[in-house]
């Protein structure tokens, strides 16, 4: 397949490599603490609603400069970075949810997670497992539908539930060259349910990877794979060896990175170019005090359009992505 050509951008890493360095964590500076709590008061003077407020509402001359350099390192750079710094101690977690959607306003625009609408999502164990975000345990690598997924870490478990990344690109770079015919199978794709999005499963392929504006892109989201068998769509044993492989290959030591993630931090993800896990856990008894992470999903403007076959919803929420509510279908 003429597509199946190796990768040699800044997205191509290896976890041994970043493990070794910190240049992708920002930490944040006093003044720019300060700037994000008098941007919060101004939001909630005003009375606006979350999805309301828009960078104009978020006077942050010190931190836009950080966040600017953010922007190229998820565009230009590695595909993801980590904010370090928020006291979260001192605010409420509608502050905080405020500060997260705030820092957010400089690098995209806010949409919808689920057919209820919810722009700003909570990210724990609700023992629901048709969605990543409501399911504890391990989850698989995936990537969210949108542009960027941010997770800001509210609370930690007591054991485990490690952030685990890993560049999807130089998983394709490995593949093709240990096994180029379970690659080609990757760039047909395969059929995905959208049913936890209150649409009908896809009657196209959705391919693991594919070429775009700026070069290559990826999709994988498993778990819809796996639903859209349920839904008639079976895999062929060859389909099911790629994707055991892909997620063999993800899962090599030294290919992932762990993610030192402590309550504060915030982490952003390149969901073009990054697929992203999470290790076992052992949560709190306490259901006040599980493991609690605030998720957003950001859809980038300025960014090239993806290729029109790896976008899974054809109902979207605004800026080209997000689930759709359905009380507006």
């Amino acid at each position: 397949m003429s597509s199946c050509k190796p990768v040699s951008e800044p997205e191509v890493w290896l976890g041994s490599e970043k493990s070794l360095h910190s240049n992708w964590i920002f930490k944040l500076e006093a003044a720019q603490i300060s700037e994000l709590e008098h941007a919060v008061e101004a939001v909630r003077t005003r009375g606006l609603k979350l999805d309301e407020a828009t960078r104009s509402d978020f006077d942050l001359p010190a931190l836009s400069l950080t966040l600017e350099r953010v922007n190229r390192e998820l565009r230009q750079g590695s595909g993801f970075v980590l904010i370090r710094g928020i006291p979260i101690s001192n605010y409420t977690t509608e502050e905080l949810g405020i500060i997260f959607w705030g820092i957010g306003t400089y690098l995209g625009m806010g949409v919808s997670q689920s057919v209820d609408g919810d722009r700003l999502g909570f990210v724990i164990d609700r023992g629901v497992s048709d969605r990543y975000y409501t399911a504890g345990g391990p989850i698989e690598f995936h990537m969210d539908p949108v542009d960027v997924v941010g997770l800001l870490c509210l609370r930690n478990a007591l054991e485990g539930g490690s952030s685990r990344i890993v560049s999807s690109l130089a998983l394709h770079n490995i593949i093709l060259e240990e096994r180029p015919d379970l690659l080609e199978i990757l760039y047909r794709g395969f059929y995905c349910s959208r049913r936890g999005h209150g649409e009908k499963v896809t009657d196209w392929r959705i391919p693991v990877y594919a070429r775009g504006e700026t070069g290559l892109e990826s999709y994988y989201l498993p778990i819809t794979i796996r639903q859209a068998e349920e839904e008639g769509h079976p895999l062929t044993e060859a389909e099911r060896e790629a994707i055991e492989y892909l997620n063999e290959v993800a899962s090599r030591p030294g290919v992932y990175l762990d993610m030192d993630f402590r309550p504060g931090d915030i982490q952003f993800l390149n969901n073009r170019i990054i697929f992203h896990a999470r290790t076992d856990y052992r949560d709190d008894t306490n259901p006040d005090l599980r493991r609690l992470l605030l998720r957003l999903w950001l859809m980038i403007p300025h960014w090239p359009a993806r290729p029109d076959v790896m976008n899974l919803h054809r109902k979207i929420d605004r800026a080209g992505g997000g689930v759709m509510a359905a009380r507006n279908t």
